[in-house]
């Protein structure tokens, strides 16, 4: 049973028209079922520049922590508490991206 019950008109030039018959021809798809499978994967980018910037900023801070933690194991004196530092560090910056992303920017992580 189909349960396809709506209906919608697009308008596109014959260039544009026989782009899509292509696209889906070559996907060995309808027309029809071309344009459900791209609506299907088709993610909306939304941009977040000022949530985005600041978590970018974040994640500078703590790459400078990590790589003081890293230069210090490179002397032979890093110890664990300058592993849990970095360990800590990266958590931050997965959390700050994270919630970018729950804002509705789904490639922030």
């Amino acid at each position: 049973m189909n349960t396809q019950t709506h209906r919608t008109c697009i308008r596109m030039s014959r260039e544009e028209y026989a782009l899509l018959k292509e696209k889906s021809r070559a996907a060995g798809l309808s027309v029809n079922a071309w344009l459900m499978r791209e609506m299907e994967r088709n993610r909306p980018i939304l941009y977040r520049e000022k949530e985005t910037r600041a978590a970018i900023a974040f994640a500078d801070e703590a790459g400078r922590d990590i790589n003081a933690v890293a230069r210090a194991f490179n002397s032979g004196c890093g110890t664990a508490q300058h592993l849990d530092l970095a360990l800590h560090c990266l958590a931050q910056v997965v959390k700050q991206f994270w919630q970018v992303r729950k804002l509705g920017y789904p490639y922030a992580v």
